[in-house]
């Protein structure tokens, strides 16, 4: 396969109108996407949006692991560590682009089908949930993993984990919970199941449909594919995990403050095993960051996307000037060592005053 690290193609329908296909391609990585790659996709999005002859985009990945790990962030604090005055320029610029990306895709004004097989976490989850038409694959594993690196929930994170029905969402945001295909189905983070041996089949499927020069008509005609194509599939979904333990999940995501929420997880993983894992993410998670995170789910309830996502450059310039996300990917990305030493230990020492200096 091509060393390009997406792949662009052209593919023309049955009545002569044309569907552009971009595929991550750093399968090795999982698809962690830099800089280079939204440029890449922010160019030819927008090139696509102007022409007239392309009646639908679909983003997929390569490999067989994964659509996208996220964004690489290793490379972030690479450039962090690096020290100089330069430092913060890389990072900067990667959340920039990345978050005028996923705004794109959110406001996409044609048809926009996103494919999250296996592996899509964190920035992946980004460039998926904001297209039109949101298919998951078998064996899907899907989460905002940043509790785990000291960072926050970003890529609008703030905007649809607030809209997950009976708090999951914020589980998902503070403990990086990896959810199922049904879960996400539940979550309404994706929208139709589509097995990975059936997606060649779907692709050629939406080839045939008879495209109009409406978008509107489009979106309307995509919908009804691929809800068929659900239905098809559908019996073959686990069981969803956020649906059974719902009433358990509200609860333990209405408390308070982030440190009763921590103790009523571990309450809960006291008595059932399957909060153990949840439990544990959060207490071992970075304390400044899970108040930070906390807060900003707070502010971001009533907000636009477009706010969330200005918001989230605020934030994300702030994190890499703090110590926490540069040392939680050290510790969980370069090192390796998964020891990360917080620079507050105890989520009852972090004070407002830390909290706030996150958002100017």
């Amino acid at each position: 396969m091509s060393e390009l690290p997406v792949l662009f193609e052209e593919r023309r329908t049955a009545n002569g109108r044309r569907i552009g296909f971009a595929t991550l391609n750093r399968p090795k990585q999982l698809n962690a996407i830099n800089l280079q790659m939204c440029e890449l996709l922010l160019a030819q999005f927008r090139t696509w949006v102007s022409d007239e002859g392309i009646a639908a985009v679909v983003l997929d990945g390569a490999g067989e692991k994964g659509f996208s790990a996220g964004g690489d962030v290793a490379e972030v604090v690479r450039n962090v560590r690096g020290g100089g005055d330069q430092r913060y320029v890389y990072g900067d610029a990667f959340f920039d682009v990345e978050y005028q990306l996923d705004r794109l895709i959110h406001e996409y004004p044609k048809p926009l089908i996103s494919y999250a097989h296996g592996i899509t976490m964190g920035g992946g989850v980004g460039l998926t949930v904001g297209a039109s038409h949101r298919l998951v694959s078998d064996r899907a594993r899907i989460a905002m993993p940043e509790i785990h690196i000291g960072l926050f929930p970003d890529v609008g994170g703030g905007w649809f984990m607030n809209r997950v029905p009976c708090g999951a969402g914020i589980l998902m945001s503070l403990t990086g919970l990896t959810v199922n295909e049904a879960d996400a189905l539940y979550a309404g983070l994706v929208d139709y199941f589509v097995p990975v041996e059936a997606r060649d089949d779907v692709y050629a499927g939406l080839l045939d449909i008879h495209w109009s020069d409406n978008a509107a008509l489009n979106r309307e005609l995509v919908s009804a594919f691929l809800m068929a194509q659900h239905r098809r599939f559908k019996a073959g979904l686990p069981i969803s995990n956020l649906m059974q333990y719902q009433d358990a999940i509200r609860f333990i995501a209405m408390q308070p403050n982030v440190t009763a929420m921590r103790d009523a997880l571990r309450a809960a993983a006291a008595e059932d095993p399957w909060f153990k894992v949840p439990a544990d993410s959060l207490s071992n998670g970075s304390p400044t960051a899970a108040h930070v995170t906390w807060e900003y789910l707070r502010r971001t309830r009533r907000m636009s996307l477009a706010q969330t996502l200005e918001l989230d450059l605020v934030l994300a310039r702030q994190f890499q000037r703090h110590a926490d996300f540069p040392e939680g990917v050290r510790a969980l990305l370069i090192d390796k060592d998964r020891k990360p030493d917080w620079s507050i230990k105890r989520f009852e020492d972090v004070t407002p005053a830390v909290v706030a200096e996150h958002f100017v």
